[in-house]
Formats: C-alpha cells, structure tokens, sequence
C-alpha cells in the first residue's frame, strides 16, 4: 500500500467520525458554496439539470437511495451530453441500467485537485478503472476539473462521455447472451440467499432462537462451484452450445451422472436432470483468453476434459472484460474424454481404520517406484487379531460401470509387525456405507460391502476368488515382492472385476484381511470406466 494510500484511509476515517460537520481540510477540498457540502449526492443532482438524465436514469431504478444515504462516496456524474452518447442496448433493461449506475460510483473520496498518483479504482459495478488524477481521466474518459462538488456524504467529479461497463462473461450471460435452453438454464441457478456475514442480530424469538436483520444476495452455484465468471482477477473463456447440442449431450450422458439410483428410475430425475446438466456445463469453461484465431482445435476444462473447439461452428462471439464467450453449434465431448479414469492413492485417500481390538498401526512407507513416491500398510496391534478394515474415501464416480484394479506388494511377510513367510497374504476391498453420529460427525459403523464386484468374463477374467464361506467377500493374493518401475506400473496391477455404480456420488470402500495377524497394503487403486 502506497503512503498516499494509507493517508486516504486516515482521512476518510476521521472525516466519517464527523460526517455531516464540514472540516477545515474538507473546506480546502471543494470550490464551491459551504452550503452545497450540506447536501446529499442526490440532492446535488436533482438541483442541476445538467444531470437530469442520469438522475432519471438512476430513479428509474429505485438506486436514488444509494445517493442519500450517509456514507462516503465518490461519483463521477454524466453530464446529458454524455447520455446521449449512450447506446440505447446498454440500457434498455433494469438489470442494465443498474450496471450502468454502478459504473460511475465508488467507496471512498477521490479528486482531481488533490490526488497526484495514478491508480485502479474497483467501482460498485465490480469493474477496474485506471485513475489518473495528473491527466484528469477516469476509465480513459476525461474528468472536468473545473466543476467539483464536496457534498456531505460524498465527492462528486463531472465526465462528459459515459463510463460504459464492459460486461464481464457473466454479465453477458445474464444480460445480453441469446435466450437459448442452455443460457436459461445457466441463469435458472442463481437464488437469493441468506448472506449471514452482513446479516446483524437483532433479537431472539420466543423460542430462544436468533432474529436477524436480515440481508439477501444473489448467488449463482455455477459461479460458486464451477468458475466464478464475475470476477474481474481471473481470464476465461466460455462455450454456449446450442439448443440441438445441449440436448445430444444430455441424451449421451444422462445414465452417466444419476444422482437418483437408475435401476428405480428409468427416466431421470428432477434431480437427475439438473445434475447432468451441471456436468455438461461444468466443462464448458476453460482457464485463459482463447482468441478465435490461433486457438487450438481442442480446449481442456478445470476438470482435465477435452473439448472441441470448432471455429467454423462459432455463430457468435464476445470479447468480454475478463474472456471470450462463442456459442456455438457444434460442441461433440466424447465420453472417453469427459469421464476419466479414477486414480486413488492409497496413502492419500486413507480415512479411516479400525481392528476388533487395541489400536491398528499405520505405516507410510517411501518406496522407490511407488505411486507417488510411497504406499500404504495398516497392521493389527496383536498377532491374533483381524483388521476390521482400512477404510478410504473415493472421489465422485459417475452412474456406469468401472473395471477396478489394485497395485500392492507384499514385502513385509504378511504382518509388518509379525512377519510369517508360511501364509500367503490376502486381502478384499469393497464398497461399502457409513454412519456418523448426527452431533459429532465421528463415525458409528461402517457397512458390509454393498456392491460386490462383478466377475462376468464379459470384461475379463478377475484376479481373485470367493471365500466358500461367504460368497460376498473376495479376497486377492498379494505375492509381487517388489514394485516394477513406475512406466510399468500397469504390470503390477490386479483385476478385481468391476462395479456398476448405480448412482453418480462419493463412495466409500474397505480394504479388510483375509485372517487374524494380517496386515493390509495398497500402493494405488484405479477406477477404469467400462464405455458400452
């Protein structure tokens, strides 16, 4: 922060301390009438024509209050001649008109008498504006240094050519982008919510319960969970596909992300069908400023999904302040490329682990060519004791089938801690489910497995077989000694056949011992989608 800076912020705070009372230096700063700093923003306005249109303009809108009430602002007024020069699409809805005031003023008291540096000024739009007090600019358009009004909740600067905002891409989105399924559906997320940092108490209920005063914004989970297109800090560019490839993306991949279990429902669901189109949208954004020429032919996601880019089916484009938005008619994500392969290491993924008695022994373990650079070993605290199991946390798998493969060694003889080189160690993993206590969150029990691997020969033959006793439970010999390098990872890897993920969530899996005093072991799981 520049001293000019930190002067600024002392300044405005003691000139807030005695806000509506006109200071010596408060004097120095204005040129006209003491009584004219005894005004409001608004009442400046309303008391000179000059500014009748914008004024109108504002009022239109309900934003007069924002001119009235206390506070320190600065605003750099549009004479009409400026209006004028203001095309009638950049105002001709409330949404826009909004925007456009929000253009023109700010937190904080600037001037062009008395600042010296060049600076960038965060308007209440959200937009950046470079400030250049010597030159007598704002946003590049020149300030009228001659006419100045120190009012008492504010500064006022006079501009004869308007601030117009540069949409950001979801100012375009919202405001200007053609009305298509996917658009709407873009703009169909966006919610009033509770903003509970700006919300103040101002009581308890009759049932003990807090009353706010409270304060509702706008969010949109797009912006929250995918990419935050507002932002002015980051570049990005964006595809809006058309109405026709909207819907053969949905068709493609709508038993791909069930949230709802397909086997009940045939038909997806409300839910469904909002969680598939999150997923279609999810990948239509990328990372950077991708001109129409000299783009590659194929964009890559946030989430790693190659994306053709095809320029002969761009119907239209904008370059926003923050990227580039192109709709476009042609948008053909293959399925190989959207849902990838699924790669868990066991030391990073681990959760949870328990034995039937005492405290189990964890061991990360660095081991050339591991995954990674180490691997994993859960060990029972008594030679006697069975491992009720190592319990991982997987990521989001989509609602298809997965091929389920394993890579461990067994180089510690069974039982890290016991070792015993006359029983072969072997393990099972599956999936299962968990409870957790409503009030702490722990975890109360954990679930057999709940969806036993398939081991039709349809997609190979698995690597491992049943207990006799329970034909639920699968257990794999673990008899690789060493890890082969890294490039041959593959190598090492055991089939354990695959599941059919009914739903598109977060799962749990278990990795358990075949008898009392073993240990288990896990470099990498893998998840390999089954395209059928």
């Amino acid at each position: 922060m520049s001293a000019m800076e930190k002067n600024r912020l002392i300044i405005l705070f003691l000139v807030s301390l005695l806000l509506g009372t006109c200071t010596d230096a408060w004097e120095e700063h204005t040129r006209i009438n003491d009584n004219v700093s005894q005004e409001t923003i608004l009442d400046y306005l309303e008391a000179h024509s000059e500014f009748s249109q914008f004024t109108g303009l504002l009022k239109s809108v309900g934003m007069e209050g924002n001119f009235s009430y206390p506070g320190l602002f600065t605003l750099y007024a549009p004479t009409n001649s400026a209006m004028e020069k203001v095309s009638a699409g950049m105002i001709d809805s409330d949404e826009k008109k909004k925007l456009f005031v929000r253009n023109h003023y700010l937190n904080g008291v600037y001037s062009v008498s008395s600042d010296k540096e060049k600076m960038f000024l965060t308007m209440k739009s959200g937009k950046v504006l470079e400030y250049d007090p010597l030159n007598k600019t704002i946003g590049g358009m020149g300030i009228d240094a001659s006419i100045e009004a120190v009012v008492s909740n504010g500064n006022i600067q006079v501009i004869d050519e308007p601030l117009v905002p540069k949409f950001h891409i979801w100012d375009f989105i919202e405001l200007e982008a053609p009305r298509n399924e996917f658009v709407r559906f873009l703009n169909s997320l966006t919610s009033q919510v509770f903003d509970t940092q700006n919300s103040v108490q101002t009581g308890i209920d009759s049932q003990n319960r807090p009353v706010y005063d409270t304060v509702w914004v706008k969010q949109n989970l797009f912006l929250k969970n995918i990419a935050d297109l507002s932002s002015e800090d980051s570049l990005f560019t964006m595809l809006l596909i058309s109405d026709d490839v909207f819907m053969d993306q949905f068709a493609k991949f709508e038993r791909s992300y069930r949230v709802d279990d397909k086997i009940s429902n045939a038909i997806p669901t409300q839910r469904d069908s909002m969680n598939i189109k999150m997923m279609i949208a999810r990948d239509l954004v990328f990372r950077g400023k991708h001109p129409l020429q000299g783009s590659p032919d194929t964009l890559v996601s946030y989430f790693g999904v190659k994306v053709p880019f095809v320029k002969p089916a761009v119907t239209s484009s904008y370059q926003a302040s923050n990227g580039y938005v192109y709709t476009v008619s042609d948008c053909n994500v293959k399925r190989e490329h959207k849902i990838l392969p699924i790669l868990m290491e066991a030391e990073d993924w681990i959760y949870s682990y328990r034995g039937t008695s005492g405290t189990p022994h964890p061991y990360f373990r660095e081991r050339e060519n591991a995954s990674g650079g180490s691997d994993f070993i859960l060990d029972n605290s008594h030679g006697s004791q069975k491992l009720t199991g190592a319990l991982f946390k997987g990521p989001l798998v989509s609602s298809i089938k997965y091929r389920v493969k394993i890579r461990a060694i067994n180089d510690f003889r069974k039982s890290y801690r016991v070792p015993d080189e006359s029983v072969e160690l072997r393990q099972f993993l599956g999936q299962v489910s968990i409870t957790r206590n409503p009030v702490t969150n722990m975890i109360t029990n954990i679930s057999s497995v709940t969806n036993a691997f398939r081991t039709d020969t349809l997609y190979g033959r698995p690597d491992f077989f049943y207990d006799p006793a329970d034909v639920n439970t699968y257990y794999v010999p673990i008899t690789k000694t060493r890890y082969a390098p890294l490039e041959n990872a593959a190598d090492d890897e055991l089939d354990l056949g695959y599941y059919d993920f009914s739903r598109s969530d977060s799962v749990f899996f278990r990795l358990v011992p075949f008898a009392g005093g073993m240990a288990v072991t896990a470099d990498y799981f893998r998840l390999v989608p089954i395209f059928e």
